[in-house]
């Protein structure tokens, strides 16, 4: 698939937002994780706490490298414009991108733990 720098540009940037919209998001669901600690300490409910925070602390990290890529990503579609600015609307690059693939999984590991702890906050609640 052929795709113009421009449209390179615009998915990188949506990619950012998205980004920033779960790292808030993993923000929120520790806070609910603190809430469980504080009313919930039976044994059982304080493994999947754990658990929950190895999961939050994994998928904080899998962001950060995600963040990291797409910003170096960026800094070579932005070379390439500038190597060729007549260039920057034309489909004329071509896409073979793993950061593609790695934003789905990650997106479809936030949206399967989102389900997986809000069942656990509904058992522990």
């Amino acid at each position: 698939m052929k795709a113009s720098l421009t449209s390179l540009h615009h998915q990188s940037a949506d990619w950012q937002r998205e980004l920033g919209f779960y790292q808030d998001e993993l923000v929120i669901l520790n806070k609910r994780l603190e809430e469980v600690t504080q009313k919930n300490n039976s044994k059982e409910a304080l493994a999947l706490v754990e658990h929950f925070q190895n999961k939050f602390i994994m998928l904080r990290e899998q962001l950060d490298v995600l963040k990291h890529d797409i910003g170096i990503r960026e800094k070579e579609i932005e070379a390439l414009a500038t190597d060729r600015p007549e260039h920057i609307s034309e489909k004329f690059s071509s896409v073979h991108d793993s950061v593609q693939e790695r934003m789905k999984d990650f997106s479809a590991g936030m949206a399967d733990t989102r389900f997986e702890f809000n069942k656990f906050l509904a058992q522990v609640l």
